[in-house]
This record gives structure tokens, sequence and C-alpha cells, in this order.
């Protein structure tokens, strides 16, 4: 796409703050958590394919963007688009295809008690870049995987984990009792989507990414309502995984489902996340039982 064709395109485009492509329940929860934040968005999804089997699912393929357009139901990607998932993941190592299916990441944090104030003095947590590109694969291979075409399009807080890492996380939702049987992660977040007023574009095909200044700043998408061009204010979510991806959340233990929260969780100064679920160690110490005094 020539400049002069690519400035036009901006202009005649669909405005929001955030576009969610290739969504998955990553993207779903992303898009819930945005929608909680006040702000506008435009979710596509590709159309659900058969499930992986075998070693099919785990088969290394020629590329990350080559792996990120069978996501997103793309038969290929312009020169600008793959350039740009390429410039991303090309230090990350050869890929591999997510599992189909998959049950979600259980963390623990110290706390969910968040705090406002911002202490300057406080020590910088240290940066290590092999292991934020050890994040990156773990956020590419996971079913539940997400990347930003920004580093914080999201409003998410620092938290830090039971073995001192520190992370930033967005809490999505606790998991209500009514939940807990019988219904699917998909399912939940589907309804939960669909209660914010957020619509979702199923079977859609995302053509390319729309760039201003290298950075990507929108999608070109055929959907079932013909080609939409979506300009995002705050950001690109890209889902990463397959978006055939589910998981019964019934399977879980009690203990995680009732005090866990549906989270997306990040590192410092990356654009990869995943979904987790997240416990709290304080709320843990909270219900269990007291020990008798003799």
């Amino acid at each position: 796409m020539s400049a002069a064709i690519e400035v036009m395109t901006m202009f005649n485009s669909e405005l929001v703050d955030i576009v969610c492509i290739g969504s998955g329940s990553a993207g779903l929860a992303a898009a819930i958590a945005a929608a909680d934040a006040g702000l506008s968005v435009f979710v596509a999804e590709p159309r659900r394919r058969g499930s992986q089997t075998g070693s099919a699912a785990t088969d290394p393929v020629e590329s990350w963007p080559a792996l990120l357009q069978k996501h997103w139901g793309a038969d290929e990607f312009d020169e600008s688009t793959a350039a740009y998932l390429d410039q991303l993941t090309c230090d990350l190592g050869p890929p591999r295809r997510s599992p189909a299916h998959g049950q979600l990441p259980v963390g623990s944090v110290e706390s969910f008690a968040e705090d406002g104030a911002v202490n300057p003095r406080a020590a910088v947590p240290p940066f290590y870049g092999n292991e934020l590109a050890h994040w990156a694969r773990e956020c590419l291979t996971s079913p539940y995987g997400l990347m930003f075409s920004r580093v914080s399009p999201l409003a998410m807080s620092e938290m830090r984990l039971e073995n001192g890492t520190t992370i930033r996380a967005s809490v999505v939702a606790e998991i209500p009792s009514a939940r807990r049987s019988g219904m699917t992660l998909r399912q939940w977040l589907r309804d939960m989507a669909k209660e914010r007023g957020v619509k979702i574009h199923g079977s859609s095909t995302i053509q390319r990414l729309l760039f201003h200044d290298g950075q990507p700043v929108g999608v070109m998408v055929d959907t079932p309502d013909g080609i939409r061009h979506v300009r995002a204010c705050r950001g690109v979510l890209l889902g990463t995984s397959n978006s055939n991806v589910d998981d019964l959340l019934a399977t879980h233990p009690e203990s995680v489902l009732r005090g866990g929260r549906l989270s997306l969780v990040s590192r410092n100064a990356s654009r990869f996340a995943r979904m987790e679920l997240l416990t709290s160690a304080a709320d843990l110490d909270v219900c269990a039982p007291q020990s008798r005094l003799a």
C-alpha cells in the first residue's frame, strides 16, 4: 500500500480506543478490561477452526509471523505487517504452535491491595533483557497470549509474586460461584463482553496492520459485514494464540476458584502478556482456619 493510500485510509477509518485482533480468550479479557475502564473497543475474531491434535499442535513452523498469520486467519500478510511482526520476534528463537487446549496458568501474588501513591525513592526493578525474551516466548507459546503495540495500552498495577518477581497485572474479574460448574472460560468471557456492550466481530480475517511512523495504529479486517478500517487511539492488542483455546473452570481447585481473579499479566517494559488466574497469599491467609489455643 502506497503512502498516499495509507494516509487516505487513516483519515477514512473508524476510530476507537482499543483494537483487539485475532483475539481468542485473552483478547476478550483485554476488551472487557478496556470496557470497564470506559474505553471503546473493536474486537475481531477469526473463524474458529477444528481443534489441533497430536504432533501437529507442536510441530515447528517457519516463523512467528507465519504462525500469527494462521492464528489470524490470513492467507498472507503484506510486507509492512510481516516486517513489523518479524522485528518483534526475530530474536526469540524458533516458534512452535501453541496447544489448542490447556488450563489457565495459576499464579500467587503477595496481595491485590493497590497503593496509588508512587514512591519516587523506591528502587527501580532491575532490567534483564534475557528474562524479557524468555517471558515473550512464554506468552507467544501460551494458549492465552497477547502482544501490545505499545508498552501500556491498558491500565495495569504493579504487583509482586510470592517468589519476589515484580509483575504488571490488570484484574479482569473474580470467579463468581455461579460460573464454577459447567461453564467454560470462553462462555464466561463472551457473557461478560455482552453485558458490557462489547461487540465481537466473529468470522473475521485480519488483512493487515495500519501504520503511522512505523508503529501499528489500526487494522484492516474483513468482517461478515465487509472490509473495515479501524484505528486505535490507545493501542492495538494482537492475539498470539490459537483462538480455539478454552478451559473448563470447574477443573481448577476450589481454593483457586474461590479466591482467584482472572487477570492479564505482563512484565515491566514488556509488550507481551498472557491471561492467568491470580490468587492472593494475603487472602488465603485470611481464609485459612485459625488454630485453637490449648
